[in-house]
């Protein structure tokens, strides 16, 4: 425990209070079974999703800016040397967020609580913590962004999710650290009053997009680290005149029981695509085998009369409105569009994220993207976010083909099979380090929880 014996200025806050001491009776609860293989199968996606943008040219250049050393530094940074706690959280936290390829969560607010992950691996790594810790962290901070996203809309108001981001992370790196009761409840309370982030990320792309969340992540290990050494938080911060829901959230319902699993109530992206494209994508790739098995392997393109999406109300509302997305000129606007992403499964009879840039400039896949029409379907309304239905109806040379999902692969009411979480894995690890050492690297991971020392999950 580091720090002196008190804290001059001991936090009340009701919600501060709360959620620490959620988070101290969670953290002691041993994982069953089910919890840990969730909590694994999002340690392997979040990872295999940073691998595979390492090289990619941003995140080099964030790597130049913060200098991580080849050889030197308290924590691992994912084929990009080492560094010291916040460096290695935030440029790994980039990289996992880089394609916006892993996990998500909707509910009056969403997310993506794997953002947490690479808090906890640092911190995990500083402080000599086994891979049952780390887990036990991440999982957590997952309930604490689960409930927040559920009980209050700070979205609503204006803010990005990396707020939340930013007090779940606290309690992960506040537990990870060592801390007790009162320093945590300082840590968060400072978490509170200083990571509240505008959502000035919805027009013009930017880099920002990958680095709100670990720009959070960052700034929980910093806010530890003064915790822990007996620096005091304001007091009341949630509550009251220009607190946090006064001025951030509006109202906050957290449920916080500790005996609650919510570690698999995330959902994941088999495809590099929206979330909301996941199981349009599927369906596009089922689909095409059985124009295959229908006309040969034709050229797509040539066959295909049109194409009808039926979906919810909230998939159009987000990836199927906007002109840009049946014209898309970046790969930000392509994988968010439904039909984008249809046509190119269509096409190409696979999806892997170094294709859909030069889908973009193919006249193929853009001339079937405009022949494809997304529309609402009122009973699928009906069934999300419990489910996330879609159906296509596609029209070639006269006959019609059909077929429908209630979710996608990687759903929480469809989790992704261990072969399916290993195998994207590796298929984002092998460009850059080798089938063989993906392959052990995905056998490592799946066995996370048993490690003594975490240190060796970013070290492929």
């Amino acid at each position: 425990m580091s720090g002196s014996a008190g804290i001059a200025v001991p936090v009340v806050d009701d919600i501060c209070v709360a959620i620490v001491d959620f988070t101290l009776a969670k953290y002691a609860r041993p994982l069953d079974p089910a919890s840990r293989d969730a909590l694994t199968a999002r340690l392997m996606d979040a990872l295999g999703c940073a691998i595979a943008s390492c090289r990619e040219p941003e995140v080099l250049a964030v790597a130049r800016a913060i200098a991580p050393s080849p050889t030197g530094g308290a924590c691992s940074i994912l084929l990009n040397g080492s560094g010291e706690p916040g460096a290695a959280a935030f440029l790994n936290g980039m990289m996992i967020r880089y394609h916006d390829w892993n996990d998500t969560y909707v509910g009056r607010n969403g997310g993506h609580p794997s953002d947490l992950i690479p808090v906890a691996l640092a911190a995990g790594e500083a402080h000599g913590r086994s891979g049952d810790e780390v887990l036990r962290a991440i999982g957590v901070g997952t309930h604490l962004m689960l409930d927040m996203c559920d009980g209050s809309n700070a979205l609503a108001r204006g803010w990005d999710h990396a707020t939340y981001v930013g007090l779940s992370a606290i309690v992960v790196a506040g537990v990870l650290h060592g801390l007790d009761r009162a320093r945590l409840l300082n840590a968060l309370a400072m978490m509170a009053a200083s990571n509240n982030m505008l959502l000035a990320r919805s027009r013009k792309v930017s880099t920002w997009r990958s680095l709100a969340s670990p720009h959070a992540c960052r700034n929980a290990l910093f806010l530890a680290t003064l915790a822990g050494a007996d620096v005091s938080g304001p007091d009341p911060v949630f509550q009251g005149r220009q607190g946090f829901l006064d001025v951030v959230s509006g109202d906050m319902t957290l449920e916080l029981d500790p005996a609650r699993d919510r570690s698999g109530d995330t959902h994941l992206k088999m495809f590099p695509a929206v979330f909301h494209a996941q199981a349009p994508v599927e369906i596009a790739l089922d689909l095409r085998a059985d124009l295959v098995d229908a006309f040969g392997d034709a050229d797509m393109n040539t066959i295909i009369e049109d194409v009808e999406v039926d979906t919810h109300a909230f998939a159009i509302k987000w990836a199927a409105t906007s002109p840009d997305l049946w014209e898309p000129e970046n790969r930000e606007t392509a994988d968010h569009s439904i039909a984008f992403m249809v046509a190119l499964a269509l096409c190409r009879g696979e999806i892997d994220h170094d294709m859909i840039e030069a889908a973009i400039h193919d006249a193929a896949v853009r001339a079937l993207t405009r022949r494809v029409r997304v529309r609402e379907h009122a009973a699928f309304s009906a069934r999300w976010p419990r489910e996330a239905p879609a159906r296509i109806t596609i029209r070639a040379r006269g006959r019609s083909f059909a077929h429908e999902l209630g979710a996608g692969r990687g759903h929480a009411s469809r989790p992704l099979a261990v072969e399916d979480r290993a195998r994207k894995l590796i298929r984002n690890a092998t460009p850059n380090i080798g089938a063989a050492r993906a392959q052990a690297w995905a056998e490592r991971l799946g066995a996370f929880s048993q490690v003594d020392d975490c240190a060796g999950a970013l070290r492929p």
